[in-house]
């Protein structure tokens, strides 16, 4: 079953049969107590003990459940009862419901992380990356990377995958020194979703030459 589903959702249903007359054949449904990484079985499924009908108790979170086995007892009406059992495996699959987190640079209000670049950086000079990762699985948490802003388009590059930032040619004295990127990373499920994050980057040998520095939080200079 798909994680998120409304409770009361229908599961799926068992059956079973007894060749035996009347009451002797008649056969009630239920579910073996136990519990379920300390959650008790009841309180994620139920049956109906006529039709053996199993529905969801409660919404479902695969990074939560993402598998569980129950078991469910057949039992007759007869005197004694006889009863057989039944082993059931639910697995929960992954809906795409949450966004990249981005771990690096830090988010926006939090601190202001801002890299220092040398002017004698040539073309491909790896200069940052972007980390983020996503808790959804499979595609759904397949992650990209994309400029989507900058001060100077076409100076910056980022790896699709990898979230390397390099330029895109040699710094020349005529570059701003502040340069400002906006990049969004977002996953690969459908519908796909997004995180955005500002990288902020100092042309600079000389920290002299930008006065306002102090201000900043973190500087991190790349070699």
């Amino acid at each position: 079953m798909t994680e998120n589903n409304k409770p009361g959702t229908s599961i799926c249903s068992v059956s079973a049969k007894d060749p035996d007359w009347r009451q002797n054949g008649t056969v009630l449904y239920s579910l073996v107590p136990s519990e379920v990484r300390g959650v008790p079985v009841s309180s994620l499924l139920s049956i109906n003990g006529d039709t053996g009908v199993i529905h969801a108790v409660r919404s479902f979170d695969y990074e939560q459940f993402r598998n569980f086995t129950v078991q469910i007892k057949a039992k007759d009406n007869g005197s004694p009862p006889l009863s057989s059992n039944l082993t059931l495996k639910v697995f929960i699959t992954d809906e795409n419901d949450n966004s990249p987190q981005i771990l690096y640079p830090v988010p926006d209000g939090k601190s202001l992380m801002t890299e220092l670049v040398t002017k004698m950086a040539l073309s491909g000079s790896l200069i940052s990356k972007v980390i983020a990762v996503d808790a959804d699985s499979g595609q759904n948490a397949w992650l990209s990377y994309q400029i989507v802003k900058s001060t100077d388009p076409g100076f910056f590059t980022i790896g699709l995958h990898s979230g390397q930032i390099r330029t895109q040619r040699d710094i020349s004295e005529s570059d701003s020194i502040k340069q400002n990127l906006v990049i969004s990373v977002k996953d690969n499920g459908q519908p796909s979703l997004s995180s955005t994050c500002t990288v902020y980057l100092l042309l600079s040998d000389n920290l002299s030459e930008v006065p306002e520095l102090k201000d900043m939080t973190y500087v991190i200079r790349n070699l």
